[in-house]
């Protein structure tokens, strides 16, 4: 430990604290004293240095990355790392490519201010309230993150979404339903039994491509919704948890009458390969435009 004096070249003293941290580092500190005097100069760099040793050296504040340099952190040790949904993972990558990069992206973390996120408001303007409310999500837990890494102190804006409104579920009145049905099995039983499973069983589409033959139980008329099918990639049902679905006896006719031994999928092309979300999709709409109904 030293506390050294010398003439400061603009008048009055300089100070030169030097000491060893407990990490073994030096460190050092080179200040003008607030004093006239050069003993006054000694005593304020000795109180400097108790300071120094009792409270630890001044960390200097990091400077903010911008969001740009961020991102690809983000997504990587918060999505990827805390292993999200694929499908949840893919929705931020594009939020942040085809949104907030492009408007936001220069600007440091704490510098996105409320009229920054009024400026990227505006400037999805042509977006729904929906789409809208998702990038604004995704900003929002990007710099939750930020600050829980201590990369920022606070959040510097605060995040106000737009509002909603609620639109009532559409619904196939039961002549409409069974137009459906018979155009879909006109075309081939596997979009026939895809539409059973999404209007009598109420599975979502990456359910019903995802459902294997150990997840049937035609005794007891039963299904177990156990994963969902995304790009070829097996997850979670929506919400996270699985569920049993009792079946019709349409929809276990159906099934019986299905039964085959290409794939462990229920849902298979003729070579055993399974059917993707998009080709069960495109099923459903061509047998719905035979059928003249709405999808």
């Amino acid at each position: 430990m030293s506390v050294k004096i010398r003439p400061y070249r603009k008048g009055g003293w300089e100070v030169d604290i030097q000491f060893r941290l407990p990490n073994g580092s030096r460190y050092r500190q080179r200040c003008r004293a607030p004093v006239e005097t050069k003993s006054g100069a000694m005593r304020w760099g000795q109180d400097r240095e108790r300071h120094l040793l009792q409270q630890g050296p001044e960390q200097k504040n990091k400077e903010a990355p911008t969001l740009k340099e961020f991102a690809p952190k983000f997504l990587e040790n918060y999505a990827k790392a805390d292993r999200h949904k694929p499908s949840g993972t893919a929705s931020k990558e594009s939020i942040l490519r085809i949104h907030l990069v492009p408007v936001l992206g220069g600007q440091k973390l704490d510098a996105i201010t409320n009229a920054k996120v009024q400026q990227l408001k505006l400037h999805l303007h042509d977006k729904s309230p929906k789409t809208v409310n998702n990038v604004l999500a995704t900003l929002s837990v990007l710099l939750k993150t930020a600050v829980e890494w201590e990369l920022i102190k606070q959040l510097p804006c605060a995040i106000r979404l737009l509002p909603v409104e609620r639109q009532d579920a559409a619904f196939h009145d039961f002549d409409a339903y069974e137009k459906l049905l018979e155009a879909s099995r006109s075309i081939d039983y596997r979009t026939y039994v895809i539409a059973l499973l999404g209007g009598e069983g109420g599975l979502r589409v990456g359910e019903i491509v995802a459902l294997e033959w150990t997840d049937i139980d035609l005794e007891r008329r039963q299904i177990s919704v156990r994963h969902s099918d995304w790009k070829g990639q097996l997850t979670s049902p929506k919400n996270g948890r699985g569920r049993f679905v009792a079946m019709t006896e349409r929809v276990a006719a159906a099934l019986r009458k299905h039964r085959h031994l290409r794939s462990s999928r229920v849902l298979c092309l003729d070579d055993g390969k399974p059917i993707t979300r998009q080709g069960a999709w495109s099923r459903v709409r061509y047998a719905a435009q035979k059928a003249n109904v709405p999808t």
